[in-house]
């Protein structure tokens, strides 16, 4: 291999992906600004969304025979709940709530406070009874009226109980004889570490693919289709250099594409984290040097092997187009792999070391979160050096088959 020859076919075409508006698009415009900003956005209308749900007004069905229903006045008691009593059948009820006509359904059975004195003072025959409450959980706005008028049931039977107990000459508290007091022993600088250890992997794995994609259709089926692949043929340079020239720019697009993405991604969580203040104080992005170079080192193999086989599968195709075509099964067989970072519990393991990309992803993850195993990385590195190697082979195969290169 020259290497003189090499870097000349490398700055040639990197100049001209450059050029290339699709190219830019996806290396430099989406992973900067386009995914921080859909992040954003997205994030910031469901919460506007969701708050704008819970400022509106909740209608909830009240079917009761009781007289008087202490109940029934207090959720109507309540600001933002309209009660709709006097409704006698249920299934009407349910229809209305399916319809959105209303939010949430209650049905206090006959007899119900009966039951419930005969319960409270201890009759041995008797049975707590029940109340039903019925919501659509499909919409938030149902969702979040079942929670209002739980919480005043619950409110009501403590109250009831807590009366009880008072009645009888025990103190207030005793329905409570003790707390839970939930405490997270993980720091903020480790949950700040866990978050990007969930989403950072999967977001650089995507973006080296997509990074790498474009310039490899554009560098072999983009250059089959445009008729400039013969003339750089027999240029003088080898096939050798050719092929080199062409996978390290391909390659530096991907490795390019992945920083940035990873740059511009850290700015949209920090940003997101500071939208909710009580967050805010539970986390701390600090990610240790270790972690950095654990993932530009699993990114430099993988890089080559998407770059690598992204090329030889655009050779094959005769057009941009074609191309397209042929990668867009391979985009969704990466994704699945890609998401084991955001999967609960789940640890880098001899076995899963030896699975492509998920592996990868893994690894960046606990490289991330600070815990590192040497002999599971040594294993993953190992397989994707040689799936890399085993890709840049297969490239340089394909390229020396004039089938291949010249297919019409």
């Amino acid at each position: 291999m020259n290497i003189k020859s090499t870097f000349v076919v490398y700055f040639k075409e990197l100049k001209d992906i450059l050029r290339d508006r699709r190219t830019v698009l996806s290396m430099i415009l989406f992973p900067i600004i386009l995914m921080p900003l859909l992040t954003i956005g997205m994030m910031k209308f469901m919460q506007s969304r969701i708050e704008k749900i819970r400022e509106q007004r909740s209608t909830v069905a009240w079917i009761s025979q009781e007289k008087p229903d202490i109940l029934l006045s207090k959720v109507d008691s309540v600001e933002g709940i309209d009660v709709l009593p006097g409704l006698k059948d249920t299934l009407m009820a349910f229809n209305m709530l399916r319809e959105k006509d209303i939010d949430a359904v209650v049905v206090i059975p006959d007899g119900f406070y009966q039951a419930l004195d005969s319960f409270i003072s201890r009759d041995s025959e008797a049975q707590p009874p029940d109340i039903g409450l019925y919501s659509d959980d499909t919409r938030e706005k149902s969702r979040s009226t079942s929670r209002k008028v739980t919480n005043i049931i619950v409110q009501h039977r403590t109250e009831l109980v807590t009366d009880d107990l008072v009645k009888h000459g025990f103190p207030a508290g005793y329905i409570k004889p003790f707390f839970v007091m939930i405490q997270n022993i993980a720091s903020a600088e480790q949950m700040g570490r866990f978050l990007a250890g969930s989403f950072l992997p999967y977001i650089v794995i995507l973006m080296a693919m997509t990074g790498a994609m474009y310039p490899a259709i554009d560098l072999t089926a983009g250059e089959k289709e445009r008729g400039t692949l013969e003339t750089l043929l027999v240029s003088g340079v080898s096939r050798l250099d050719i092929v080199m020239g062409k996978f390290f720019t391909v390659f530096t697009a991907s490795v390019i594409t992945s920083a940035l993405a990873v740059g511009s991604m850290a700015f949209a969580g920090v940003y997101l984290i500071g939208m909710a203040p009580e967050k805010a104080a539970q986390l701390n992005f600090s990610i240790e040097p270790i972690g950095v170079v654990l993932m530009i080192i699993a990114m430099i193999p993988l890089g080559a092997i998407f770059s690598s086989l992204l090329m030889t599968l655009s050779l094959f195709a005769k057009s941009y187009r074609e191309a397209q075509s042929y990668i867009s099964p391979l985009m969704i067989i990466v994704i699945i792999p890609a998401m084991a970072s955001v999967m609960p519990d789940t640890e880098l393991s001899k076995e899963l070391a030896l699975v492509p990309v998920l592996n990868v992803s893994m690894m960046m993850k606990e490289a991330l979160m600070g815990t590192v195993d040497p002999g599971t990385i040594a294993v993953t590195m190992a397989v994707n050096f040689i799936l890399a190697a085993a890709g840049l082979f297969l490239v340089l195969k394909m390229f020396q088959r004039e089938s291949v290169l010249f297919r019409m």
